[in-house]
């Protein structure tokens, strides 16, 4: 599903134990069992690699995407500059025009490789049409969404570098945190460009955020990774700013 930049090509692995893991992890989880089933037999579980392209601006959406691992950066562009969105990560959804027809208000695109549950776009349409407990976990899934999206606002007006600094590493702890000998990690990798395009800054600022919150040990660098030692001490941090 989607256009793709570079050579590598989508891999379809067949329905599986798989799919139901990321169904239940994602937004449509806690579905009735006929509903699921439809999902299910109607899906597959694909791998998407690195910069491929799930929704173009301005063009219709192939398919819905429930991730199950890896992140999708969402950019809008206008003016002729682009702007960054937001990052989708496991759990979420991508491609949500499909469910209704319109065009794809952005671009998603893959930042690191990553596993979903893919739904063709007619085929998700035509059952919400007809599934009145799909539409109504589907309009639950949108409306998290909008209020994530509202929140990132709020947090861009009012809240220090430093702060939103934090808050987005916290966030990304819920959605890529894995196990690591001294904490927890970011399994997807950020660059300092990354972090500041999602919070408002820039990436000189980022950079010395990053460098005060390594002195202070609330943070650690393990290659690409950011490994943070002490989720509660980084949270209280955050309260502070």
């Amino acid at each position: 599903m989607g256009s793709q930049e570079g050579e590598s090509q989508t891999t379809t692995t067949k329905p599986s134990v798989r799919a139901l893991e990321i169904l239940e992890r994602g937004s449509l989880r806690g579905l009735p069992e006929p509903t699921r089933r439809a999902l299910l037999d109607g899906g597959k579980v694909e791998r998407l690699a690195r910069r491929q392209r799930l929704a173009q601006q301005g063009e219709p959406a192939l398919a819905l995407f429930l991730l199950g691992k890896g992140r999708v950066k969402l950019e809008r562009a206008g003016s002729g500059h682009v702007f960054p969105v937001g990052h989708r990560g496991p759990g979420d959804l991508v491609g949500e025009a499909a469910l209704t027809g319109n065009l794809a208000p952005e671009h998603a695109i893959v930042a690191d490789e990553a596993e979903a549950l893919v739904l063709p776009a007619a085929f998700v349409r035509q059952l919400t049409t007809t599934d009145t407990v799909l539409q109504a976990a589907v309009a639950r899934a949108l409306l998290e969404g909008q209020r994530a999206a509202e929140d990132r606002l709020a947090s861009l007006l009012v809240r220090s570098v430093r702060a939103r600094l934090v808050e987005l590493l916290l966030d990304g702890l819920e959605r890529w945190g894995e196990p690591h000998l001294h904490g927890l990690s970011l399994s997807a990798p950020f660059t300092h460009a990354d972090l500041a395009s999602l919070i408002g800054s820039t990436r000189e600022t980022v950079t010395l955020e990053l460098g005060k919150l390594r002195r202070a040990k609330l943070i650690e660098l393990d290659r690409r990774r950011i490994v943070i030692p002490d989720r509660d001490a980084l949270a209280r941090f955050g309260e502070t700013q």
